[in-house]
This record gives structure tokens, sequence and C-alpha cells, in this order.
């Protein structure tokens, strides 16, 4: 009785791996290889394109202020005085929804940006 109580124990324990693949829509994030793909296709990152692609997909849904952006990604408290994420998230534009239909990287103006399918 004592090693049923055991095995239900740990079949019912969370996976502890981290998740290694993000993906949303017909993007693939690798956070092993660091490789981004959308559509079978390989995107070039600089490794702060990547960082902030990572945070945005792992907070896929919630709108994200430019101060929690630069807080998360850049380790930094934001300036008002410039405009360094903005310009990021229009690198990001550029490589990840240029020339695709379903566009993944949303301003809520304002408030910040958001990462989903669909608005």
């Amino acid at each position: 009785m004592r090693i049923r109580e055991l095995l239900k124990r740990t079949s019912a324990a969370p996976d502890p791996t981290p998740k290694l693949v993000l993906k949303a829509a017909d993007l693939e994030l690798n956070l092993e290889t660091k490789v981004a793909q959308r559509n079978n296709k390989e995107i070039n990152l600089t490794r702060k394109e990547f960082r902030l692609l990572e945070y945005m997909m792992s907070n896929k849904g919630k709108v994200l202020s430019r101060a929690e952006i630069a807080e998360n990604v850049w380790e930094s408290d934001f300036n008002t005085g410039t405009n360094f994420i903005d310009v990021y998230i229009n690198y990001l534009r550029k490589k990840i929804d240029k020339d695709h239909a379903v566009k993944l990287i949303h301003t809520r103006p304002g408030i910040g940006f958001i990462f989903k399918e669909s608005l």
C-alpha cells in the first residue's frame, strides 16, 4: 500500500524539466540551440532580440510595459527619454512578422506590447 501511495505521488508530480521550445502559430523558439524559426525558415536574431522574443513568448497574452521589458530583458530601469525598446520591437517585427499574414507582436497604445496570435 505504501508503494502505491508513493507511485501516485511521483506520477502526479509536475515535470521538472524546463520547456525548451516555445511555440506560437508557426513560430518556434528553441531555448537550447538559440534558434528561431517561422514557417520552418530560420530567423537570424541578435542576442538581445532573442532574449526579447523569449521574454515576450514566455508571457504570451500578457501586456508588457516598457518598464517590465527593460527590467527583465536589459536588467535596467526604463528611461522614458529613450526609445530603445521600441527600436528593438521594430527589429523583431521586421524579422518575425514581415511577410506573414498572422502578426504576433502587437502594440497597446499607452500601455505596452503584447505577444499574441490575434487581437
